[in-house]
């Protein structure tokens, strides 16, 4: 494993970063094409926001994303347990960390505290996780309802697991917003990650 620059994230952290973020964008808009074809809840998703033109050209965008995602997160979570990230900084949260994050939180979200993810951060990550289970489980009995049956059918039928799936999207569509948000607010957590180290006051003297 190669050994991360000073300052900056692991290289792997910010390769599977990105190769995320393009993956994901493009089975959102790619997902909406599809939903527009059997809308539900909501009406359908602009034109602009979508992507395939068609449902036949947005399956194949789809499916297309779905491998690349779904690998790429199975490495990420591979590496992130086999060098100790996934519990170093998303599983030591304690009830009193917790209750220091969430009033620090209240008060500014943007004060990260000594630096680092607080606690709030890092359960919002593993519910990310959660939720990404569900959409690839979900995925699968949507692709393969007869082979997946059993998983259909836990998940309690073909119309239920698309508005599963609807929902999930939503939701990581929400925090991805939240956390482009915050990443934009703040330059200190947004540069690492495009393999950017700020100067410090000794630097720029």
């Amino acid at each position: 494993m190669s050994t991360p620059d000073h300052g900056l994230p692991p290289r792997w952290v910010r390769a599977t970063h990105w190769i995320h973020v393009a993956s994901f964008f493009t089975l959102l808009a790619s997902g909406w094409q599809i939903y527009a074809a059997d809308p539900f809840w909501v009406p359908a998703f602009p034109e602009w926001a979508t992507l395939g033109g068609s449902l036949p050209g947005a399956l194949q965008w789809h499916f297309a994303a779905m491998w690349v995602f779904v690998a790429n997160g199975v490495m990420a979570v591979v590496t992130l347990v086999a060098s100790g990230r996934l519990r170093r900084l998303y599983l030591s949260v304690s009830r009193a960390s917790f209750a220091a994050d969430l009033k620090r939180f209240v008060r500014n979200p943007l004060d990260h505290g000594e630096g680092g993810r607080n606690a709030i951060q890092k359960l919002a990550y593993l519910g990310v996780l959660v939720v990404l289970a569900l959409e690839v489980a979900s995925g699968l009995s949507l692709w393969k309802p007869v082979q997946f049956q059993a998983l259909s059918a836990l998940l309690g039928g073909y119309e239920m697991t698309r508005r599963i799936h609807f929902t999930g999207m939503a939701l990581l569509a929400c925090f991805v917003a939240g956390h482009v948000a915050l990443a934009l607010a703040s330059p200190q957590l947004l540069l690492p990650m495009l393999g950017l180290r700020r100067k410090t006051r000794e630097e720029t003297r």
